[in-house]
């Protein structure tokens, strides 16, 4: 019974002597703010006038990453099909639009989507996109996933009907 006691009582000193596991092993430091890995700064977009059912988005991405990333997709409950596009002019000097199936962005670097450049592409418009409202768009991205966004509709932007 002695030995059974004093075997107990050893594993009873040795339980207590262990470091509990909710207390940090290392010292906390000061709070650091996450990083954000993909930046969207400054998103609006085209007004549209009556009867038309179409209108582009523009922003900036950044790309806080040490990684390249790509917008794979766009979309909105504001529009039957969300789209990438790009501007460019041909050699004879006739402005051409054609939609992206990604856009790169490159590790530490931005992609400017603004007019008669990079820009989004929102067909089939449920509702004529009107000044001072938000548009709901979802991008999404091949390493940083889907991010939300509220596209601002503000005066005199070129719109769907400009291109």
């Amino acid at each position: 019974m002695k030995k059974l006691l004093a075997v107990c009582a050893l594993a009873l000193v040795a339980a207590c002597g262990q470091q509990s596991t909710t207390e940090p092993t290392v010292p906390p430091t000061e709070t650091q703010a996450p990083t954000i890995a993909i930046e969207i700064v400054e998103p609006w977009a085209g007004q549209t006038p009556g009867g038309v059912d179409v209108s582009a988005g523009y922003l900036t991405i950044r790309n806080r990453t040490e990684t390249d990333d790509q917008l794979i997709a766009v979309s909105s409950p504001r529009a039957a099909r969300a789209e990438i596009h790009e501007m460019s002019m041909d050699e004879n000097n006739v402005m051409r639009m054609r939609p992206l199936t990604a856009l790169t962005i490159p590790a530490g670097g931005e992609a400017l989507l603004q007019p008669g450049g990079q820009h989004l592409m929102f067909f089939g418009v449920t509702q004529p996109f009107t000044v001072g409202e938000e548009i709901p768009v979802q991008l999404t991205f091949a390493n940083a996933g889907v991010i939300d966004v509220n596209l601002q509709v503000r005066t005199g932007a070129m719109h769907g009907g400009d291109h």
